[in-house]
């Protein structure tokens, strides 16, 4: 019977409690249980556990022992049993004693540094304060958006006081509307129905973690008013007949070095259809201008989840860009595009719908006083599990569909590979008697190495006395070509590979490429150097030739050649992926360019040049959530200044405008030195790797990010095998030429098959994995050539590992 009594009770005290948090609680309200008066009191923010004992005159182990939910420490809005005491004066409100704010301010993290510690010592609120407005935020990172809890003294007038806290959101929010919970709605469904995350329902309604029908809430709303399942008029595609102000469009901000041909393609719209949208481009193509594009139909649509509960969809409002779609939602725009494909070479559309993922379940880390940048816990990459998978749409033309027909012919491919193998002068250089070869004789020059210079001596011991100049690469290079043709000829492929020593001059094959054999080739590769390629290229030009350029990066040929393919991106494509490396996830930094006395190179002034451009043309250029942009004369101001210039509120985003190993050494130096006090992130080339006098530690220290063209995936399964195949074959582990000359000649070879000699329309669809390339082949100029712009960006890890961060080009979804 005792049992039953006992739950009775507990039952009474539960639904008292479950009662008092669904309705308004009367202050410190007098309730008996069990024969003992309690009285109910309701954390409010500004309370500890020690305010209350002194308030209620109870010590603080008796209030918890009454309550010991609260054994982990208090949390604002918790209804505590409190041992009545008639000596207290309980009734009059404690001087901590805040109440609820009259409305709120609204502050974006933008540095690792600032923790909550951090955060409420700059408001003058408390960490708790923090926590309990924001009850959607798990854990602070760089661009979360916070509440600020303020306070007015609004006395004897608690209307008036909703009625601020009302206005004051409105202000903050002027894209709400304002909705009434039905009965059995939860979060989740509001968040499944209205196409909007739980986190920002929480975010605008912090007390709607509990929802109860008939309670009021507020949820976004479109331009038109309506709630996002009461989609608007859907946007017009651009048509000649339609006006312009209906039709579908895009903003693209012009850069330096773009033209209206390579918009033109890029967009798959014509020239005509820009010059219609945008009437000052009859006279004129100025960076930094912004222009709208159209958008065709079939590029609206993106990808579709597979799990639809790791998505939330966000229909584009007027106004909206990818800058601000990334600080609303957290994420910096790669990770929007990586779940948005149609999104890879565009802006947003206004009524597209956009996937954005739902951010994973975290552990609360506690972040303390004394935390410092190093001892925050690395992130790993988010949205990285089948959680976040989806399908792609493939479209492919049925021009661009291998054949099965070709790849099973009869037909015999001629390829002609041109390589620098110095062979007569490392068979000649390798013959010579040991004593005869001393000092530095290994340098003679290849005219000097005849037989008039040979010495007969008595029995000459054979040894191996090394390669002719850099003839060892390229005879590296042809390794991994035969590797390719070997696997397409297993595969059923009839390759004739013809191979011609070209050493350093255009003589030694001007014979055979003018010869009516050479006209039956199918496929070209090299020569290397640009001086000896010019007569093959013109020759393969004007004979419907595929060439490729397999190592230059830089050519005449490139941009007057439709048959050329540069494998190599330039300097200059490189320096453009740097920027929008730069403005893409650091949008909202502290970007700072240090120029020193060998600054003001073309591809350095680029980056600079377009991140500026970027930036003004989205408004991002000295806003307060946005970039801070500063240039500093290191040979005038030295180190010291630098702190000057350095924020503790943002990522300080460092490019040093020189590529000169002095300088950069002097200048890494120096910045590694603030890397205790500031969060610093260097942006750099991929050269950096070759200047040995930089330490390594430096690199990792400023977590070093630049654009390489090249990434090796040695945990790849067919990576693996290619470098198991290749000891096998040379007893040798391949260096980068090795694997640049498979990769070149199993691209090319497999596209040969696949789609015959005009390939390159078609290349964008070929799936093959290379050992350390990604392929994206793109037209350069109306009348030139091919340059593969297939990129990764790289990252050094402060735990000394060295990542691929992500690939940039390879096409992830067919377009018609």
């Amino acid at each position: 019977m005792r049992i039953v009594y006992y739950f009775l009770v507990l039952l009474i005290v539960a639904s008292l409690a479950k009662e008092v948090s669904a309705q308004q609680l009367k202050e410190n309200e007098i309730v008996v249980i069990q024969g003992e008066k309690y009285v109910l009191h309701q954390v409010r923010t500004g309370e500890t556990l020690y305010s209350i004992s002194r308030q209620f005159r109870v010590d603080s182990q008796s209030i918890v022992e009454h309550n010991p939910q609260i054994k982990k420490g208090l949390n604002i809005g918790d209804i505590l049993k409190i041992p009545f005491r008639e000596e207290a004066e309980w009734q009059d409100l404690p001087a901590s004693k805040k109440g609820d704010p009259t409305y709120f301010e609204y502050y974006t993290i933008s540095s690792r540094r600032e923790t909550p510690y951090f955060v409420a010592r700059e408001f003058g609120i408390t960490v708790e304060e923090i926590y309990a407005y924001n009850p959607e935020v798990k854990r602070f990172r760089k661009g979360t958006k916070l509440r600020i809890p303020r306070w007015e003294q609004v006395k004897d007038e608690p209307e008036k006081e909703v009625e601020v806290v009302q206005q004051r959101e409105e202000e903050q929010e002027r894209e709400l509307m304002r909705y009434e919970v039905q009965p059995g709605e939860t979060l989740y469904s509001l968040s499944k129905r209205y196409n909007i995350s739980e986190s920002e329902i929480l975010f605008l309604n912090p007390g709607a973690r509990k929802l109860k029908s008939g309670s009021v809430i507020y949820l976004p709303k479109t331009d038109s008013g309506l709630t996002s399942t009461q989609s608007p008029e859907k946007p017009f595609l651009v048509d000649q007949n339609v006006p312009l102000e209906r039709g579908a469009f895009f903003e693209h901000t012009i850069v330096s070095g773009e033209t209206l041909w390579s918009l033109a393609r890029k967009y798959n719209v014509s020239e005509a259809e820009l010059k219609r949208l945008n009437p000052m481009l009859e006279t004129s193509f100025p960076a930094g201008a912004a222009i709208r594009v159209p958008v065709k139909e079939d590029n609206i649509g993106g990808a579709e989840p597979v799990n639809e509960d790791a998505f939330l969809k966000h229909e584009v409002r007027p106004g909206e860009t990818l800058f601000g779609l990334a600080a609303r939602y957290n994420m910096d725009i790669p990770e929007i595009r990586k779940f948005n494909p149609q999104l890879e070479n565009r802006n947003l559309v206004r009524g597209e719908t956009i996937l954005i993922p739902r951010m994973p379940e975290e552990e609360i880390v506690p972040l303390t006083e004394n935390m410092t940048v190093d001892s925050v816990p690395v992130e790993a990459p988010r949205f990285e599990d089948d959680y976040y998978k989806i399908e792609v749409p493939e479209i492919i033309p049925e021009n661009c569909r291998p054949s099965g027909s070709r790849f099973f012919s009869t037909a015999e491919y001629n390829v002609a590979l041109f390589l620098p193998l110095f062979v007569y002068t490392n068979d000649t250089l390798n013959s010579i008697p040991e004593k005869i070869l001393a000092g530095d004789s290994l340098l003679l020059a290849e005219e000097e190495l005849v037989e008039d210079t040979l010495v007969e001596v008595d029995e000459p011991k054979e040894i191996f006395h090394g390669f002719y100049k850099e003839s060892e690469n390229f005879l590296e290079f042809y390794e991994g070509v035969l590797l390719a043709v070997d696997s397409l000829q297993r595969a059923g492929m009839q390759i004739r590979l013809h191979v011609f020593d070209t050493r350093q001059n255009s003589d030694s094959i001007r014979e055979v490429i003018h010869s009516p054999q050479f006209l039956e080739t199918d496929l070209i590769i090299g020569p290397v150097y640009p001086q000896v390629q010019d007569e093959v290229a013109d020759i393969a030009a004007k004979n419907r030739i595929p060439f490729i350029s397999p190592l230059s990066s830089q050519s005449r040929k490139l941009d007057h050649n439709p048959y050329y393919f540069q494998v190599n991106p330039s300097r200059e494509f490189l320096a453009e992926k740097t920027a929008e490396l730069i403005t893409d996830e650091y949008f909202n930094s502290n970007f700072v360019v240090i120029k020193t006395s060998h600054s003001g190179g073309s591809t350095e002034e680029k980056v600079i040049d377009i991140v500026r451009e970027k930036m003004l043309g989205a408004g991002y250029l000295g806003h307060p959530q946005g970039m801070r942009f500063n240039i500093y004369d290191f040979e005038k101001e030295g180190p010291f200044g630098l702190s000057r210039i350095f924020s503790h509120e943002k990522e300080n985003v460092v490019f040093v405008a020189s590529m000169n190993e002095g300088d950069l050494s002097v200048v890494l130096s120096n910045i590694n030195n603030l890397g205790e006090e500031y969060a610093i992130t260097l942006i750099g080339s991929n050269r950096y790797e070759q200047f040995h006098s930089i330490t390594d530690e430096f690199f990792h220290n400023l977590k070093l990010q630049y654009i390489a063209p090249y990434w090796v995936d040695y945990s790849h399964p067919e990576t693996i095998h290619f470098l198991k195949k290749f000891r096998e074959h040379f007893h040798i582990e391949p260096g980068n030429f090795g694997m640049q000359g498979y990769d070149v000649a199993f691209f090319f070879l497999n596209a040969l098959k696949n789609y015959g000699k005009d390939f390159e329309e078609c290349l964008m669809y070929q799936q093959v994995h290379l050992s350390q390339g990604n392929y994206r082949f793109e037209k350069v100029s109306r009348f030139g050539g091919y340059m593969n712009q297939g990129v990764s960006v790289i990252s050094y890890e402060r735990d000394f590992d060295v990542v691929r961060k992500r690939v940039i080009g390879p096409y992830r979804f067919a377009q018609r």
